[in-house]
């Protein structure tokens, strides 16, 4: 029985030598490190368009009366939006990584890019 126990401990002992264990997974780059900061295309920036997205996907529901967690503060119209814009608390909180807006974490790389591109050139109603 000794004998026996044995070989299987040494069995068991080679096993892990020659296939020691391993486990398969799949990294999403784009998860792990967000998209390149350089495929970003902040050309021609829209706020109709682009802007308007970016700020219903991840700020109307702190940020409207009809959210579900509305702070008092809005940015259901441009000309709201556009004072927090120009005022520079926009860029501010966008990127502040210990007070991150939205709360849930700091936005996509590109987003925030687009995002100041339109502020930079002057945040216009376009």
């Amino acid at each position: 029985m000794k004998k026996i126990l044995a070989a299987l401990g040494l069995l068991a002992c080679l096993t892990l030598i020659v296939l020691p264990p391993s486990g398969c997974y799949w990294d999403n780059e784009e998860e792990l490190y967000g998209t390149d900061p350089a495929d970003c295309d902040t050309t021609g920036i829209r706020y109709s368009v682009e802007i308007k997205a970016i700020l219903q996907n991840n700020c109307s529901s702190c940020h409207t009366a009809a959210g579900s967690a509305y702070s008092n503060i809005s940015y259901e119209t441009y000309d709201q939006f556009r004072t927090v814009a120009l005022n520079g608390k926009l860029l501010d909180r966008i990127n502040n990584q210990s007070a991150p807006m939205p709360q849930t974490g700091l936005m996509s790389v590109c987003n925030r890019q687009k995002i100041e591109a339109w502020v930079k050139a002057g945040a216009p109603n376009n």
